[in-house]
């Protein structure tokens, strides 16, 4: 119920306004004000004192243990009520400024709620005005108490009390009291007896076995509860001297108590009086009984309160988990999700590998389409001219049977420039192989010039094998570690252009080798055959001239009888006088196995000639392993660290960052294939075959081994 607090009902006697209050001055400021705004008269500031819970009571123990704290000084419980004292008195000062007589009331106990009760009993207060809850919990539309305290007094308060509950200087709640329910004999007779209390010293206690003390701010408190019932027609009537009958002492203290049994007059009956003292012991007996009873239903509403509440935070803990476990089913929806997603592009990946197998398998067979050349830039025979500075000697790398080669920069990136002569079918048949051909081990076709007659290949800045076994302008050897590398990156070149594109070489010697800046081999593809031929160029041939490049890698230098010096030093055990000593110590047994493998390959039979793929490869796996052990006791400051072939991206020629996988199964650092991609290419920069999509996958275990490698280097 609300109500307005202008509209008072006419049958309130006690016309003073009582304002609950708590240690926070700053958080009952807004009640205060709203009842010094709302209401006049005389103001009464209630507070219910929580002595501290660590130290005794010593207040009536006299100075015996008082003197423990040090003489003159005080003890917890007095330092306690100072303070109270302190912040009753900013209350008093706040109704002071609005010019408005206020007094204090308070009573110490352990639980807040119970003393408001008592409070209101022991004063007989009928207009009471209290917080609905904390100023920071309010909410707009708020209509509820939201404040145990603030119910328990609601439903434990005396029926005559009207209170009205604020919060945050605003009316939100209001219980109407009732004086026609007024009961005297509800109180105890504690409650009545004990409601003119003086203040007296700050040490005065309460009667023994009371846990509450009361104290007033005046020096003679003002009986509250005796103003109402006089005002209601129950005045207290004393006899005076002259009347007959039964006389009482006079009192300044108005009491409900049934009064003391007075001496009989002359002729009185003793029966009469035994009547007498029986009712009054059942009186009390019943006002006893009904006490108890009272003290009883409050703290069974007190536990249904507490047990209300923890139902409330039970709902609230549902409602919670309830929360909780609908958010984990959407996760799991969407985990689920993403494991579906994972496996479709798992199979995207696996479908783009069989595909790409199967191209490389048969494009050897396919012709050449004409968007297979359209990755091939065009440029014209001006731009040539300026490439090589129109045939600038100094930029003359050879002269061969076709035509000149130069080194030259277009578009700022150093070039190799073929320049052949006008008609010759070596133009036509280098463009058709390799456009279709790319591999990391491989020297990349870039673009053409027709009017030129002109190939323009990548650069490969280090020069050729032959040039470095020959020590050319004084380069340092390399080591037997680089050297079986480099076996191992020819030979998976060469098994590349058997197996994969169907042609052979025909010119593999160390002059057709170029090595980059990482020592890395790149076969010039200017001696490729369109197709395996049963003579010179045959896939026979190819395996005969790697045979004598490993034996010049392991000598170390070309030399006429090449073949019969290594077999004359392999029978007669003396092998090791034959190895190059400048590329260390070679693992003996390991090499011997490696020098028996290309005697085999140079075998003057092809018949006898050994697999480069199941054979020959094996043997130089084993060395590789060998050598990457090795590495971390070598170094040779003559050579750059060598990274492994598979994280250099076959597009920038760069270790990546940020590999991804294409549709063609290739991996390529993600920046330079999407470069690819803008430039409006749809085909595999490695197979030039049109691409099924451009989805790109990333490819985490190859980055972390990348990340490993260069934390290693």
């Amino acid at each position: 119920m609300e109500a307005s607090a202008g509209h008072l009902p006419s049958r309130l006697a006690n016309k003073r306004v009582y304002v609950a209050v708590g240690s926070d001055v700053q958080e009952s400021k807004s009640t205060l004000l709203w009842a010094l705004q709302n209401f006049g008269g005389h103001f009464r500031i209630l507070h219910v004192h929580q002595p501290p819970d660590d130290y005794p009571d010593t207040d009536h123990l006299g100075p015996t243990l008082n003197q423990s704290y040090g003489h003159g000084a005080r003890t917890p419980r007095e330092l306690a009520r100072e303070n109270m004292n302190k912040t009753l008195d900013e209350y008093i000062r706040i109704c002071n400024q609005a010019g408005v007589p206020a007094e204090k009331r308070y009573i110490e106990m352990r639980d807040i709620v119970k003393g408001i009760v008592q409070l209101i009993e022991e004063h007989a207060i009928e207009k009471l005005i209290m917080g609905a809850a904390a100023d920071r919990h309010y909410f707009e539309g708020m209509a509820q108490l939201e404040s145990l305290k603030a119910i328990f007094v609601s439903q434990q308060a005396d029926p005559s009390c009207y209170i009205w509950f604020i919060c945050k200087g605003r009316l939100i709640h209001y219980r109407a009291g009732d004086l026609d329910n007024f009961d005297v004999n509800h109180f105890p007779p504690s409650s009545i007896e004990g409601s003119a209390v003086k203040s007296g010293s700050q040490n005065s206690r309460s009667p023994a076995g009371s846990s509450a003390l009361s104290r007033s701010s005046s020096s003679k408190v003002e009986d509250d509860r005796p103003l109402v019932w006089i005002e209601r027609g129950q005045r207290i009537h004393h006899k005076s001297e002259s009347s007959s009958g039964p006389s009482f002492k006079p009192s300044n203290e108005f009491s409900c108590e049934p009064p003391t049994p007075f001496c009989a007059t002359e002729g009185s009956n003793d029966e009469l009086y035994k009547q007498l003292d029986r009712a009054m012991a059942e009186a009390a007996k019943a006002k006893q009984e009904a006490y108890e009873e009272w003290i009883h239903r409050q703290e069974a509403e007190k536990n249904v309160i507490v047990a209300t509440g923890r139902v409330i935070a039970l709902q609230e803990e549902l409602r919670r988990k309830k929360g909780l476990e609908e958010l984990l089913a959407k996760e799991k929806e969407a985990l689920e999700m993403t494991k579906n997603q994972l496996d479709e592009l798992q199979m995207l990946l696996e479908n783009a590998l069989n595909a790409n197998v199967e191209l490389l398998m048969n494009q050897a067979s396919e012709p050449l389409s004409a968007n297979q050349q359209d990755f091939l830039s065009e440029f014209s025979f001006s731009e040539i001219m300026e490439a090589i500075n129109s045939f600038d000697p100094s930029l003359k790398i050879e002269e061969g049977e076709y035509g000149s080669t130069y080194k030259g920069f277009l578009c700022n990136i150093p070039v190799t420039l073929k320049l052949l002569s006008e008609g010759s079918s070596q133009y036509h048949q280098e463009v058709q192989t390799a456009s279709k051909l790319r591999h990391p081990n491989l020297v990349n076709l870039l673009g053409v010039c027709t009017e030129a007659w002109t190939l323009i290949y990548e650069y490969v800045p280090s020069g050729s094998l032959e040039d470095r076994l020959c020590c050319t302008g004084n380069a340092a050897p390399l080591s037997w570690q680089t050297r079986v590398r480099i076996c191992m990156e020819t030979c998976a070149a060469v098994i590349f252009l058997h197996y994969h594109g169907g042609i052979a070489h025909g010119d593999l010697n160390p002059g057709h080798i170029l090595l980059d800046t990482n020592f890395r081999p790149k076969l010039i593809k200017s001696g490729l055959s369109c197709e395996p031929t049963a003579g010179e160029r045959s896939f026979a041939s190819d395996v005969y001239s790697f045979g004598f490049i490993i034996l010049q890698l392991l000598i170390g230098k070309s030399a006429l009888n090449l073949k019969e010096r290594v077999q004359d030093s392999f029978i007669l055990e003396n092998l090791k006088d034959l190895l190059d000593p400048t590329a260390g110590q070679w693992p003996f047994e390991q090499t011997r196995e490696l020098v028996h493998m290309a005697l085999r390959c140079c075998d003057i039979n092809p018949s006898n000639r050994p697999d480069l793929k199941s054979e020959v490869w094996l043997v130089l796996e084993q060395m590789q392993i060998l050598s990457e052990d090795s590495s971390s006791n070598w170094s040779d400051p003559g050579e750059p660290s060598q990274p492994p072939p598979y994280i250099i991206c076959p597009i920038s020629q760069e270790i990546m960052q940020d590999p991804h996988v294409a549709a063609d199964g290739f991996t390529y650092e993600l920046e330079a294939i999407k470069g690819w991609f803008t430039s409006g290419h749809d085909t595999s920069p490695m197979t030039n075959l049109q691409l099924p999509n451009l989805s790109l996958v990333q490819n985490q275990t190859l980055r972390s081994a990348i990340q490993d490698w260069l934390q290693d280097h």
